[in-house]
C-alpha cells in the first residue's frame, strides 16, 4: 500500500505541475540562453532594448537560460513543462526521503505535501527559481542529516549561477548555526559556521564576481524598504495579504495549520527549527514570490514536529493508507478537470494544457510587423517586452520589459505617465522617435493611452487582435502600410475571429461601442449563462439609459451568480439612475462587501453620498477610488471640490491640477 501511495503521489505532482505557462519573463530567459550558447558569451550589458543604451546587465540566472533553451530547442513547450514537474516533483520527494529517513513512516509527510501541492499552485510556474526550490530542499535535506556537508561548495557553486535564490543557502546555514548556538551546542554551531564560510566562497564563483553576490541584497533592499516604483507595481513582490488574500486562501490554511504543529510538539521543539519557520514565513509574508520558500521549509519542519510530537509519534500509518488513497485521487481529479484552476480563479490562465498562453504573447501582432516589413523603433507595453525581444532581437530593440533591476524609477514613472498624461505622451515620443506601438488591449493598465491613440490623427489603427493591437504613426514612412492597413470601424462588419470577450473589450475601450455589443449579443446566444458577456452588455445598456433592459438582464444573471459583485455594483448603479436610490445604494453596498476593491461600487457610493450630503463618507469612497484608478480625470476634480467645500485648499488645487494633467490641459508634473 505504501507502494501505491508514493506511485499516486509522483502521479499526482507531475499532473499538478503541468498547466498551460504563463511566465512572461521566460521569453527573454529564453533569448539570452540563445544568445549564450550561440555566442559563447555571457551579456555584461542590456542586449534587447534601445532606451537602455547598454546600460550593465547582471544576468544572474544564465546557467538556467541556458537550460531552458536547450530543453525548449529540442522538445518545445512540453519538453519544459515536463523538465518543471520533474524539477518541483524531485523538491517534495527530496523531503519525502528526509521525512522517512528519520522517522521510518510518511503518513504525516505525504499529507504536508498534498497541502503544499494546492498552496504551491499559485508559484507552478516555468521560471529560474525552480531551480532554486530544488537546492533548498536538497541543503535542508544534507543539514538536517548532517551528512555530506562537504557538498555544499560545490553546490552552492552552480546554484550561484543559476537564480538570486543562492543566498538561501548561506542563510540556511546560519539559521542552523544560531539555532544549535541557543540551544547551547557550541561545537554544532561552530561547524555550521565553517560550512557558512565555505559556502559563501563558492558564492563568488560567478562571471560577476563581487557583484553577483551582492544582487540579491540589491534587490532586496529594493523591495522591503518601498523605494522602488516599479516593484512596488510588481504583482509577485506585493505582500500576498494586500496583493489578494482571499486568492491566496489555500496557503494561508497551509500556513496555519503548518504552525499549530509548534503547538501540538512544545515540549520537543527545535530552536533551529523554529528559526527556519519564522524567517521563511517573514519572507512569503514580504513578498508572492517567496511563498514557495515557505512551503517547502514549513512542510518539512512541520513534517518533523509531527514525527517527534509525543501526540502522534507512534499513529500507525497503515490506518490511513486507504485514506490517503482517496484523497490524492480526489486531487488528481480536481487537478486533470482543471476544478483546481476554477477554485483559485486561475482557470483563464492556467488550464491545464502544455503551451504558453496565447492571451499572454502577442504573436498576431508581430506575424503582422514581420510578415509587412514594417521597419521603425517600437514602443511596446511592458508585459510584451520578452516576447518582442524573442521575435526580433537583434533585427529591432524594444522599449521596456520586466527585468526590474534595469529600469529605474525615473524611466518607469516616463513609461506609466505616457499611458495616462497626453504631455508625457509627447515627451516620451519626442525622445525616443517610435514608429510603432504594439500595445497589450486585454486586462487594465492601458484604456487611456488606448483611447488617446484612437482619437489621435498622428497616429492609425492598423492592426488588432484578442490580446493586442498595433498603431502607426502618420509619417512618409508607414503611408504605404497605413493605406493598406488602416482598420475603419465605420464600415467594418464583424467577422468570426471578432467574436470574443477579449476583442468586445477592445472596442469598448476604443469608444466602438455598437460592435461590442453586438459581440456580447452573439456570445449570450452562444452561452446564455457567460457571465462577463452579460455583466459588460449591461453595462453598456446602463451607460446608453436602457435601464430597464439592464435590470432585467442583470437579475437573470443573479439568478445563476449570487455572489458577483459586479452584477450588484451594475445593478446598483442602474437603480440609482432610475431614481430607486434606496435600493440602488444597498446593491452598491453588498457589492462593496463581496468586493472592497471593485472600482465601480467605490466610485457610485460616493456619488450616492455626495447626493445625501454626507461629504465625509463620499470624500473616503472617492479617495479608495483613487487609489485604486490613479488616472480618473472625473475623480479628482469630485475630490477637488469636496476639498474646496471643506476649506483643504492645498488638497484641492492639487486634484484640479492633477486632473488637468489627466485631460492634457497643462504639462503633467511627472516630467
Amino acid at each position: 500500500m505504501r507502494t501505491l501511495v508514493i506511485i499516486l503521489l509522483f502521479s499526482l505532482l507531475l499532473i499538478s505541475q503541468i498547466n498551460t505557462i504563463v511566465s512572461i519573463d521566460l521569453w527573454w530567459n529564453l533569448k539570452t540562453g540563445e544568445h549564450i550558447i550561440k555566442k559563447l558569451e555571457i551579456p555584461y550589458t542590456d542586449i534587447f532594448s534601445y532606451t537602455l543604451k547598454g546600460r550593465d546587465w547582471l544576468d544572474h540566472e544564465w546557467l538556467s537560460q541556458v537550460f531552458f533553451y536547450i530543453v525548449f530547442s529540442n522538445f518545445g513547450w512540453a519538453g519544459l513543462n515536463i523538465l518543471k514537474a520533474l524539477v518541483i516533483s524531485s523538491c517534495f520527494f527530496t523531503l519525502l526521503f528526509l521525512i522517512y529517513s528519520k522517522y521510518k513512516k510518511i503518513v504525516f509527510a505525504v499529507f504536508l505535501i498534498l497541502l503544499s501541492i494546492l498552496a504551491f499552485g499559485y508559484r507552478s510556474f516555468v521560471r529560474p527559481e525552480i531551480f532554486s526550490y530544488l537546492f533548498l530542499c536538497i541543503y535542508l535535506y544534507i543539514l538536517e542529516k548532517e551528512e555530506k556537508m562537504n557538498l555544499l561548495p560545490f553546490l552552492q557553486i552552480v546554484w550561484v549561477n543559476l537564480h538570486g535564490y543562492f543566498i538561501l543557502g548561506p542563510l540556511l546555514l546560519v539559521l542552523y548555526a544560531m539555532g544549535e548556538f541557543f540551544s547551547g551546542d557550541r561545537a554544532k554551531a561552530k561547524k555550521f559556521l565553517i560550512y557558512f564560510l565555505w559556502v559563501g566562497s563558492g558564492c563568488f564563483m560567478n562571471p560577476y564576481f563581487y557583484r553577483g553576490v551582492l544582487y540579491p541584497f540589491n534587490i532586496l533592499a529594493d523591495v522591503f524598504t518601498g523605494q522602488r516604483l516599479f516593484m512596488r507595481n510588481v504583482h509577485e513582490l506585493m505582500m500576498p495579504i494586500k496583493a489578494s488574500f482571499g486568492k491566496f486562501i489555500l496557503f494561508w490554511v497551509f500556513a496555519i495549520l503548518s504552525s499549530l504543529t509548534f503547538i501540538i510538539n512544545l515540549k520537543n521543539v527545535k530552536i533551529k527549527h523554529v528559526l527556519i519557520f519564522a524567517a521563511s514565513f517573514f519572507a512569503a509574508y514580504m513578498a508572492v514570490r517567496n511563498m514557495p520558500i515557505f512551503i517547502f521549509l514549513g512542510m518539512s519542519v512541520a513534517g518533523i514536529n509531527l514525527n517527534e510530537a509525543s501526540l502522534t509519534r507512534n499513529v500507525s500509518e497503515k490506518k490511513y493508507y486507504i485514506v490517503t488513497i482517496l484523497v490524492i485521487g480526489f486531487l488528481l481529479y480536481m487537478f486533470m478537470s482543471d476544478k483546481y484552476y476554477v477554485m483559485t480563479n486561475q482557470l483563464g490562465l492556467r488550464k491545464t494544457e502544455s503551451g504558453f498562453s496565447r492571451l499572454l504573447m502577442p504573436s498576431g501582432a508581430c506575424d503582422f510587423l514581420e510578415d509587412n516589413k514594417i521597419e521603425g523603433r517600437i514602443f511596446n507595453t511592458l508585459d510584451f517586452g520578452p516576447y518582442i525581444g524573442y521575435r526580433f532581437y537583434p533585427a529591432k530593440r524594444i522599449f521596456i520589459d520586466t527585468r526590474t533591476d534595469l529600469y529605474k524609477d525615473s524611466f518607469y514613472e516616463l513609461y506609466r505617465g505616457a499611458q495616462n498624461y497626453p504631455e508625457g505622451w509627447h515627451e516620451l515620443h519626442r525622445e525616443y522617435g517610435f514608429r510603432i506601438v504594439l500595445l497589450r488591449h486585454l486586462f487594465g493598465g492601458t484604456e487611456r493611452i488606448l483611447r488617446y491613440l484612437y482619437e489621435d490623427e498622428d497616429w492609425r489603427l492598423v492592426y488588432y487582435d484578442d490580446n493586442s493591437c498595433v498603431f502607426l504613426s502618420d509619417i512618409p514612412e508607414n503611408k504605404e502600410f497605413i493605406n493598406k492597413f488602416e482598420i475603419d470601424f465605420e464600415n467594418r462588419k464583424l467577422s468570426d475571429p471578432d467574436i470574443s470577450l477579449q476583442v468586445a473589450g477592445f472596442f469598448e475601450k476604443t469608444g466602438e461601442i455598437s460592435l461590442a455589443e453586438q459581440i456580447y449579443i452573439e456570445l449570450l446566444r452562444e452561452d446564455p449563462e457567460f457571465l462577463e458577456a452579460g455583466n459588460n452588455l449591461a453595462t453598456i445598456y446602463i451607460n446608453s439609459n436602457r435601464l430597464d433592459e439592464g435590470i432585467d438582464l442583470i437579475e437573470t444573471f443573479l439568478e445563476h451568480y449570487p455572489k458577483s459583485a459586479e452584477l450588484y455594483a451594475n445593478i446598483g448603479t442602474a437603480y440609482i439612475r432610475s431614481g430607486r436610490m434606496e435600493t440602488g445604494l444597498s446593491m452598491l453596498e453588498k457589492s462593496a462587501r463581496l468586493d472592497p476593491y471593485l472600482r465601480k461600487a467605490s466610485y457610485m457610493l460616493g456619488i450616492v453620498y455626495l447626493e445625501r450630503k454626507e461629504i465625509d463618507r463620499a470624500m473616503r469612497q472617492f479617495i479608495k477610488y483613487s487609489r485604486l484608478d490613479p488616472y480618473n480625470t472625473e475623480v479628482h476634480r469630485i475630490l477637488g471640490d469636496i476639498y474646496t467645500e471643506k476649506g483643504l485648499l492645498e488638497k484641492a488645487a492639487s486634484e484640479y491640477n492633477e486632473a488637468d494633467a489627466l485631460a492634457g490641459l497643462r504639462p503633467s508634473a511627472l516630467e
